[in-house]
């Protein structure tokens, strides 16, 4: 999933606000203990554009390491072309992100883009008590850029945990949740509401837990609902890729490992 790298710099300063600010801001639904996700977590998915099969993506869960005795954890995700079609358009995206724990809320991220002949570097350092993001595209020269939203900004590989970690059986489903989450340069400040519903698993009907977004790109997040809450699919109605406006990009499950150890 690519190296870790990062300057003492960064790190002191993640470090300093995550002190300074762990407990101005709360998350507005509470949170699973203990997380239904643990360390070591990894799993595959394929990519659908228009039904048609284009691509694979990977996330995993890893330990990062200890800064003044307290324990990050990175998630980290890459999507890519399928090997025969990368001749038409090769993407190779990769990125990861510290997180805290205790909210879910990032905290700094880096992600390097191939996506055909766009080829970038970005850093985001997420400040959740402002409910700002701070970014740096290697394309702008690392030029400072701020965008800030109504709730604690997101990446989509918290957010997904965000919406595993919730305790359902606390929130009715006709409530909107609040959720501010960052694409490209451009914040959408959305609501979710969620279903129980079933679909068909490895031959077999399972109960999920499915989020919908109402507005924004049309997110929409399925999980079993069993103990790990295993992701199941990931459908993004109006995702945008080679500047159109793709209807139905879909996400969904291949192989999952559910890790190891409790966060």
């Amino acid at each position: 999933m690519g190296s870790y790298n990062l300057s003492m710099k960064m790190l002191n300063f993640i470090f300093i606000t995550f002190v300074i600010f762990n407990s101005l801001y709360s998350t507005n639904f509470s949170i699973l203990t203990p997380l239904p996700f643990k360390y070591g977590e990894n799993f595959s998915f394929k990519v659908y554009i228009l039904g048609q099969h284009v691509g694979f993506h990977y996330m995993s869960i890893h330990n990062f390491t200890n800064i003044n005795d307290i324990t990050y954890y990175i998630v980290s995700g890459q999507t890519i072309t399928r090997p025969d079609l990368r001749y038409l358009y090769d993407m190779d995206d990769r990125d990861w992100t510290i997180f805290d724990k205790e909210t879910l809320y990032p905290l700094y991220n880096e992600r390097s883009i191939k996506e055909g002949k766009w080829i970038d570097h970005l850093r985001q350092v997420f400040i959740p008590e402002e409910k700002k993001c701070v970014y740096y595209h290697k394309t702008r020269n690392y030029s400072e850029n701020t965008l800030s939203g109504e709730n604690p900004i997101m990446d989509y590989n918290t957010l997904m945990l965000y919406f595993r970690a919730l305790d359902y059986s606390k929130i009715d489903n006709k409530t909107l949740i609040p959720v501010s989450y960052k694409h490209r340069d451009i914040i959408y400040n959305s609501s979710f509401t969620y279903q129980r519903i079933t679909v068909n698993y490895n031959k077999n009907k399972y109960p999920v837990i499915q989020v919908k977004e109402n507005g924004g790109l049309g997110i929409y997040f399925t999980m079993l609902d069993d103990e790990n809450r295993t992701p199941y699919e990931i459908r993004i109605t109006a995702f945008h890729i080679l500047g159109f406006r793709v209807v139905d990009l879909r996400v969904v499950i291949e192989s999952y490992n559910k890790g190891s150890q409790e966060l």
